[in-house]
């Protein structure tokens, strides 16, 4: 009797452990009006050769860089400036030389800043592609310590990234929304 309470006890506690985790990964998914059932509308932009499939909870969003393509951002986090602070922004650069030393060129010189911390660097494959991945951290001048994940490629000749951009206590939150907005992105 005892050993098929304990049995029930660890079903009860694995049921609502999978269905917080269901709860919890939903909700960049879903409306923030209390309604879990009611889903986000996808929306889908396309500018200067990228397309953005993205939950009708972001936005279109100004770019603090003179070479972004498009920019969008969570609703909730965009400023009076129409600036995101959690963000998803591709630039398309120039760049002579290899990719790879260009990249590198690119960190060297954020890494002489101090405000900047890098975490990780490495190669990873998104959609069969393989691309350069660099995560940090930044120091925005309002105080802010933002975590970045980057992600670089070369398609015809020029250097694309796609920045995902948000404050630290914001990053992880939000990253799943982020990843899937990135896998569904295509740029011609």
């Amino acid at each position: 009797m005892k050993k098929i309470t304990i049995i029930g006890v660890l079903i009860i506690i694995a049921v609502i452990a999978v269905f917080g985790y269901i709860v919890v990964n939903d909700v960049q998914f879903n409306h923030g009006n209390g309604n879990s059932n009611q889903s986000v509308t996808m929306l889908t932009i396309s500018k200067g050769g990228v397309t953005i499939n993205y939950p009708s909870n972001w936005v279109i969003s100004q770019a603090t860089s003179n070479n972004s393509i498009i920019a969008i951002s969570k609703q909730s986090s965009v400023d009076k400036l129409e600036v995101g602070q959690v963000n998803i922004n591709v630039e398309k650069k120039e760049f002579t030389g290899s990719f790879q030393s260009f990249v590198n060129r690119t960190y060297t010189n954020i890494q002489a800043d101090g405000s900047f911390e890098l975490i990780s660097s490495g190669e990873i494959q998104i959609n069969n592609e393989k691309v350069l991945q660099y995560i940090y951290t930044s120091n925005t001048s309002s105080g802010v310590v933002k975590q970045h994940k980057a992600l670089w490629f070369e398609r015809n000749g020029m250097a694309y990234v796609i920045l995902y951009s948000a404050p630290i206590d914001k990053y992880e939150a939000n990253l799943a929304a982020a990843d899937y907005i990135i896998q569904h992105m295509k740029i011609n």
